[in-house]
């Protein structure tokens, strides 16, 4: 009798155990969009009524960005009083970690201090910010928003069609993901519950894929090499990638000729899934020579053994899982999601209350 009480409880402790696996392995399906790649944010200053508004300073909280403007007469408040429905679901404690953004992309009418009255009519502790046209259109460009501002009427009033979702940064400013205009409030609030509970780390998320090695990268950075690719990068590479390997803020903004200005090499950057083999060779060789923005060939300039010490020191600057996938121990697969829809919704045409 005892000896069967015994095994009934060993069945009923592996069951328990099993459910809880099987809980635990079960993907969660988001209510918005989520990027297959984030995009790093901008490091664009902005402007509020209280001053510089930078995307990179609310490291820690999730950001609630929105592209519009204060005349919209429907689709803006809507937006932003369904983001205020969502907060309001979360607790006191989550709600803290969140900031939403409101960017104007209607500069001549919307000041900073307009903007501040405006959003605070929705809650104290939304920000509204916008800035230059080109500071505009490089941040829009950035995220891949969208946004026309039409001919004006007899009376010089104007609409704008502007993209109307509602876009999630992460806590280190990555765009992961969008909610469209119709998306209802509490489907946010779950989104929201569940990013705040458990993010969506970016390796996890880039990487997403079934086939890694779950050990230690077995990548070895010789010191030594670092130290001189250092040494090397900062002579010949600094000039267009920065010190700090940022590249420039508005390196995927495709230019008039098609070029691009200098990308970033460190982790916030794609120079990490491209194989040693072709970065070696676009270094060598160069990219886009014909145009007047371009990446100079070094094969004349640098021997092998001098490109290898400074691709040492840029991925001295990647983390475990992107040198993992550079090495071919991780694959690169997208994020599952519960909608196949496109990551941009259409944009949407407002005019102004008469």
């Amino acid at each position: 009798m005892k000896r069967g009480f015994l095994i009934l409880v060993g069945i009923l402790l592996l069951f328990s155990a099993l459910m809880v696996g099987y809980t635990l392995t079960q993907t969660y399906e988001f209510n918005g969009y989520v990027l297959p790649q984030p995009v790093k944010a901008p490091e664009i200053a902005l402007r509020s009524a209280d001053g510089a508004v930078r995307l990179g300073d609310f490291q820690g909280k999730l950001v609630l960005l929105y592209f519009g403007y204060t005349s919209c007469p429907d689709v803006c408040p809507t937006s932003l009083a369904n983001i205020k429905l969502a907060l309001a679901d979360l607790t006191p404690e989550e709600a803290a970690q969140v900031q939403v953004i409101f960017v104007s992309v209607d500069p001549a009418r919307d000041t900073p201090e307009a903007l501040g009255r405006y959003v605070k009519m929705f809650q104290d502790d939304f920000i509204g910010a916008t800035g230059t046209r080109q500071e505009i259109d490089w941040m829009v460009n950035a995220f891949g928003a969208k946004y026309i501002i039409e001919a004006p009427d007899e009376k010089g009033d104007y609409s704008v069609s502007h993209s109307a979702y509602t876009m999630v940064l992460d806590r280190n400013s990555y765009y992961i993901m969008n909610w469209a205009h119709d998306t209802p409030s509490i489907a946010m609030s779950q989104d929201l519950h569940y990013l705040l509970a458990h993010e969506i780390p970016i390796s996890a998320q880039i990487l997403a894929g079934p086939t890694y090695t779950p050990v230690v990268c077995a990548v070895t950075l010789i010191p030594a090499h670092v130290r001189n690719g250092q040494w090397l990068y900062e002579h010949h590479c600094a000039q267009c990638h920065g010190m700090d390997m940022a590249g420039n803020p508005q390196w995927q903004v495709e230019l008039a000729d098609g070029s691009h200005l200098a990308p970033p090499l460190n982790g916030s950057g794609s120079a990490w899934q491209y194989p040693e083999t072709d970065l070696l060779t676009l270094v060598k060789e160069g990219r886009n020579l014909d145009k007047p923005i371009h990446m100079p060939a070094f094969k004349s300039a640098l021997a092998d053994w001098e490109l290898e010490f400074i691709l040492s020191y840029v991925k001295s600057t990647w983390d475990v899982n992107q040198l993992n996938y550079q090495h071919g121990f991780m694959t690169l697969t997208p994020n599952p999601t519960a909608t196949p829809a496109a990551p941009l919704a259409p944009l949407i045409t407002v005019t102004p209350s008469p």
